[in-house]
């Protein structure tokens, strides 16, 4: 008497697990581009958010607050006007800066510092961030208001000249 008990056999096992292997392989490019992409991104905001943060520190303590960056390190550090350190942050490894523009002239130094200025006002800094994968964002902190935006390539509304190659 020949019972067959419920449940699959080893070959029906491993056929599944082959398909899942193969799918597993197919889908990893995409998704690690996507998880890449998305952390340059999250970098980027924070960056943003940090130059953002400088301004309101600015307006709020009534002081003029410098935001320096160094470009071959890739971080970033707020001082107060005493020179104390507020807050640093070092950008993800796998992005740098490729450009900084201060005052509509590229840096050519390391160290680029931007100043906040209590009426909200600021230098401007303008600079372009790239991902090892080639993918880049800039974002741009306006002179006169002191806010700072993030452009992807191409968008519109960002068509100053300094960007173009």
């Amino acid at each position: 008497m020949n019972r067959r008990h419920g449940g699959f056999t080893f070959v029906e096992v491993v056929v599944v697990l082959a398909i899942l292997a193969v799918t597993g392989l197919v889908a990893y490019p995409p998704l690690h581009a996507t998880l890449e992409k998305t952390r340059m991104e999250s970098a980027v905001r924070e960056l943003a958010a940090l130059l953002k943060y400088a301004r309101e520190k600015s307006m709020a303590e009534q002081e003029t607050v410098a935001v320096v960056l160094r470009k071959q390190e890739g971080d970033l550090t707020i001082f107060n006007r005493r020179g104390q350190s507020i807050k640093y942050y070092r950008l993800y490894d796998k992005i740098e800066f490729v450009r900084l523009i201060l005052d509509g002239l590229d840096v050519a130094d390391n160290r680029t510092v931007v100043w906040f200025y209590p009426d909200g006002r600021s230098t401007g800094v303008a600079m372009v961030v790239r991902h090892e994968s080639g993918h880049q964002l800039r974002l741009k902190t306006d002179i006169l208001t002191g806010n700072t935006r993030i452009f992807a390539p191409g968008e519109s509304g960002f068509d100053d000249e300094m960007f173009n190659p």
